[in-house]
């Protein structure tokens, strides 16, 4: 996980968003029986998902996605990627995903909003 993000991107998203950002990079193997690729967090802007494997991978939100019932993400790079501005609450919710061959490699990168302590001690949000 990347620390604090700097620079005028991140400083447009901080104040857009009203909190600190941080990245989150995982290497999920997807398996021929759909289970979850990424957890629920209603923090979550966006999510991205690539297909690192020579199987076709297909991600949904419920466990009864399948070639028939999710979206296909090609081999070797197919993608899919959801922003809170584009594509709502979808991006916070929880991901499934199963894939035509065993051991399928995938690679998801998610960016959410976290409220820092320092945000706290300035009053610039009331703590939780």
């Amino acid at each position: 996980m990347a620390g604090k993000l700097y620079g005028a991107a991140a400083e447009y998203l901080r104040n857009r968003f009203h909190g600190e950002l941080r990245e989150q990079e995982s290497n999920p193997t997807v398996g021929t029986t759909a289970a979850t690729i990424v957890n629920s967090n209603p923090d979550r802007l966006s999510l991205q998902f690539t297909n690192l494997s020579a199987n076709v991978i297909y991600i949904g939100l419920a466990e009864t996605v399948s070639a028939s019932n999710g979206i296909r993400l090609d081999m070797n790079g197919g993608g899919a990627s959801l922003s809170v501005s584009d594509d709502g609450m979808l991006v916070t919710r929880e991901w499934f995903a199963m894939a035509s061959g065993a051991g399928s490699s995938a690679y998801v990168l998610e960016m959410a909003r976290f409220i820092s302590d320092e945000q706290i001690a300035n009053g610039e949000v009331e703590p939780a």
